[in-house]
């Protein structure tokens, strides 16, 4: 019996690397999104770089629920999740695949958006507004994609979830790829991306396909659930996008240009370790609830002092390589855009854990902060970009430590670190 003991010290190992491997799939995912990038703004050119600019803001915007079905199928999915054959959801009535509203809703913004199509195309100086039909047209396939990502994360099959993560962001690329080579127009490259959205959609219907068949695809309660996740995770994305607007409307445009880089710096700390606020959304029901946020902000840090020691080596030659020669007076800026993604990354951890636990207060506070910002910039806080990232930097501060606060007053009792890891999570193949 004695050789059995070491082998089952070492069986968590695996959980971990495979809550690692979401980690380096989604960073890998991020990587990818800034190639899309690189890839469409030499052929478009600036003018219509622009406009595509311009409606995909719009097209993430109308995406946000997306995200917040994965928030709640998996929340709704994770509290069978230990079962042994993973279909005890038809028990629970609570249990759903969101599939049905997602569709609903997906419909419901392409019809919008294609009725106002040409209004857009007006606004954001576009050639045809078929390209505001097709991005419309995206939308449906991004909704059920949403839920089938829930689904994943909800019964912790993080290997299939992490796939998906790359299909998306592989699918985006090879449509990026094939508009560069080919010199299509907005129009085209908005179709392309439809066809990526849709190759992705079946993808996670065939990753899903059990879950599909055996959970149903609505639930009582997912509207309220939808309203109060959706407002909270519509605040956090207004929480790290406000500042864009603002820079370029009051800064010069060769200004807003150079803000608009740096803040890729900050948003990629964001991004990277978005993995890690996701994983903690099923964990939201147990007993050391606390004690994995607290793990979960201590690890966020961590990988922000990471990406703060590096980029402070050299500022300047960063963002050099990230945008080019003309964007190396900004280098300052680049390591100041790091320190404020450090803060809007743990205000994630805890606005994705009151998610996770179906709460909305930080939300609301988040939505108050947004309003304090937008009036403190508009009124006399825009002189210069450090002044916005400022004001931005103290509501992200006041959110975290907030959140911090919260949880502590709440849980006093349970603050001893647990010996497993936050990305310590069953996967099921």
């Amino acid at each position: 019996m004695a050789p059995t003991v070491p082998h089952r010290a070492r069986k968590p190992a695996p959980t971990a690397l495979k809550g690692a491997v979401l980690g380096v799939a989604m960073g890998m995912s991020n990587a990818l999104g800034y190639l899309v990038v690189m890839l469409l703004s030499r052929p478009l050119g600036p003018a219509e770089f622009g406009g595509y600019t311009a409606l995909s803001t719009y097209g993430v915007l109308l995406a946000i629920p997306a995200g917040v079905f994965q928030v709640v199928v998996a929340r709704r999915l994770s509290r069978r999740a230990g079962d042994a054959d993973g279909s005890g959801a038809g028990s629970d009535a609570l249990q759903t695949t969101g599939l049905a509203p997602a569709a609903v809703l997906g419909v419901a913004f392409f019809a919008v958006t294609a009725a106002i199509s040409a209004p857009l195309a007006e606004a954001f100086h576009l050639h045809s507004a078929l390209s505001a039909v097709l991005l419309g047209a995206m939308l449906v396939p991004m909704m059920v994609t949403g839920c089938f990502q829930g689904i994943l994360l909800g019964r912790h099959r993080l290997r299939a979830l992490s796939a998906l993560y790359l299909i998306t962001a592989v699918t985006r690329v090879v449509a990026a790829a094939a508009a560069a080579i080919d010199h299509l127009d907005v129009t085209e490259v908005f179709a392309a991306m439809f066809l990526a959205a849709a190759a992705t959609a079946v993808a996670g219907a065939w990753l899903c396909r059990h879950d599909i068949r055996l959970v149903p695809p609505n639930a009582p309660g997912v509207a309220a659930e939808m309203l109060r996740s959706n407002s909270t995770l519509a605040a956090y994305v207004a929480l790290t996008n406000i500042d864009v607007l603002f820079a370029r409307h009051f800064l010069s445009p060769h200004e807003s240009g150079g803000y608009a880089l740096a803040s890729t710096f900050g948003r990629a700390i964001c991004w990277g370790t978005q993995f890690v606020a996701l994983l903690i959304v099923p964990r939201m029901h147990g007993a050391d609830a606390a004690r994995t946020l607290l793990r979960a902000s201590a690890l966020v840090l961590g990988i922000g002092l990471v990406g703060f020691g590096i980029v402070a080596i050299d500022p300047q030659w960063w963002i050099t390589v990230a945008g080019g020669s003309d964007y190396r007076e900004f280098g300052h800026l680049a390591l100041l855009f790091v320190v404020l993604g450090m803060a809007w990354a743990v205000a994630q951890i805890w606005l994705f854990s009151e998610m996770g636990a179906n709460r909305g207060i930080l939300g609301a506070l988040t939505w108050a902060v947004i309003v304090a910002e937008a009036a403190a910039i508009a009124v006399w806080l825009h002189h210069n970009a450090a002044q916005i990232v400022g004001t931005c930097l103290t509501g992200a501060l006041l959110i975290a430590l907030t959140g911090l606060v919260r949880v502590v007053a709440r849980h006093r009792t349970r603050l001893a670190m647990p010996e497993e890891s936050v990305i310590v999570v069953a996967d099921r193949p």
